[in-house]
């Protein structure tokens, strides 16, 4: 079932969400599509058991920049971020040339002016947080242990990789259904795409990845605002806010900001546990190409096609410059049918309000919302739980008990919906108990990230509740 951008402007316009293939409203023969894929997925975790994958890590690489000539407190009287980071563009690093241009000559040695834009722009939240206070600060614990049943830092289990992610909301059936819908209700492709995400889930450490959150990502990307949870789209989904002109990924190792895309979606999957999908609203106002590199442009098309499948209620692209055809024309060979539905222009804001009434619109682009989400660095002591192993430890029996419930429920309802003649009100009982079942999990799931995720700026600004849910920013 490929979705048209007809439905999706009619939504917008009706201010009514379509029910039609989502979780509590399945017809017969998508519920029966989805049962046949948890049976090929409970089959295939057994199959993988005693099988781990091994990691790779490719996002976890640290920069290795020697600023030891520099006091904590060489910086910049200039307070203007986005300035700074494009100054860093202009120089080289080390023995190579020009990052921008990717030369490969060799230069002379960095001024101390140069030293400090380089710190600016490739130091961690930790290390700014450690050079301001002038001692090691501790945000977090230095070691990561994945799990307790699984604690090497070399290998994943990929039935702990797949209930990590598929727990977080509030059924499971949230997580998998988005598969069927971006293959078209395809049974088995959409089997073998969630086995390649939890490949990759695997061998990206995107465990660790949300486990540090923002603490050893770049402090540039963060105090950027690159990004911003601004308020709700027309059907109440999040709005998030992209400032396309003060992405600058050039100005440091490609990984970096792949790290920080990551850590960006996993966060939104984490607090819109209760939304279906988020809103993207990208400003390309003022944008060139040194914003969107090729390689960049590949990575956030391939997170959206796949491992953040069918995430997205609408990607509203506001475009003001001549330029977008040349990025554009990067973007296109590589979107499926779901995805270019969802991907809509707009030339000035008045079409963007299609989408967005006024009072969710930021005031910069004309509109009435006064929120302002400001950066805010990690604090001592917010993620003291982290430390609490003994703690931990036991959350995490309690979680994976009720994974074993889970699943043996999920078992039951796939054994019903295979029997024609299962009476309906054994059926139902099924499905009550599965359901059940699915919010002890979540709230399992809840208790053990308090003690295996770091905080996030969601959660320092006070927009997220008691059961680490976003409560949207409404009109201010």
């Amino acid at each position: 079932m490929v979705i048209s951008q007809a439905t999706v402007l009619h939504e917008y316009a009706t201010k009514k969400a379509s029910t039609s293939g989502v979780p509590g409203h399945f017809t017969t023969d998508e519920q029966n599509k989805l049962a046949k894929l948890w049976a090929l997925l409970l089959t295939y975790f057994e199959q993988m058991e005693g099988r781990p994958v091994k990691v790779t890590g490719e996002l976890l690489q640290k920069i290795h920049h020697d600023w030891s000539e520099l006091s904590a407190t060489d910086d910049f009287a200039q307070s203007d971020p986005e300035e700074l980071t494009r100054r860093a563009w202009q120089f080289t690093k080390g023995e190579s040339s020009i990052r921008r241009f990717g030369l490969g000559a060799k230069k002379a040695k960095l001024s101390r002016e140069e030293l400090a834009l380089d710190r600016h722009v490739n130091e961690t939240t930790q290390q700014y947080v450690d050079r301001i206070n002038g001692r090691h600060v501790k945000l977090m614990p230095d070691k990561f242990l994945p799990s307790f049943a699984h604690p090497s830092a070399d290998t994943r289990d990929i039935r702990d990789v797949f209930w990590n992610v598929a727990s977080i909301k509030h059924s499971p059936d949230v997580w998998v259904h988005r598969y069927l819908r971006s293959c078209g209700w395809d049974v088995d492709r959409a089997f073998s795409m969630i086995k390649g995400v939890l490949e990759w889930r695997a061998t990206e450490c995107v465990d660790q990845i949300i486990s540090e959150g923002e603490v050893h990502l770049g402090c540039d990307e963060l105090r950027l605002g690159l990004s911003e949870l601004i308020g709700r789209d027309r059907l109440g989904n999040p709005l998030m806010y992209v400032r396309v002109k003060r992405i600058m990924p050039r100005a440091n190792e490609g990984f970096v900001f792949k790290r920080y895309l990551l850590s960006q979606f996993e966060a939104l999957q984490i607090v819109t546990r209760r939304h279906g999908r988020i809103t993207m609203l990208y400003d390309f106002t003022g944008f060139t190409m040194d914003n969107t590199p090729f390689s960049m442009v590949q990575f956030m098309v391939n997170l959206g096609r796949k491992p953040y499948a069918e995430s997205s209620s609408v990607l509203i692209l506001l475009v003001d410059n001549w330029l977008f055809t040349n990025f554009w024309n990067l973007i296109r060979p590589f979107l499926d049918a779901n995805l270019s539905a969802r991907i809509v222009f707009a030339k000035d804001i008045n079409e963007v309000r299609q989408f967005v009434d006024d009072d969710q619109l930021p005031k910069e682009l004309g509109g009435t919302n006064t929120y302002t989400a400001a950066f805010k660095l990690p604090e001592e002591g917010e993620n003291g739980k982290m430390f609490d192993m003994d703690a931990r430890k036991s959350a995490e029996i309690e979680w994976r008990r009720r994974i074993v419930d889970f699943e043996s429920a999920t078992k039951a309802w796939c054994r019903c919906l295979a029997i024609s003649d299962t009476p309906s009100e054994a059926l139902d009982t099924c499905v009550a108990q599965r359901d059940a079942a699915g919010r002890e999990l979540e709230r399992a799931e809840r208790t053990l990230g308090a003690y295996t995720r770091s905080r996030n700026i969601f959660e320092r600004l006070g927009i997220v509740d008691a059961e680490g849910c976003l409560v949207l920013p409404g009109s201010q």
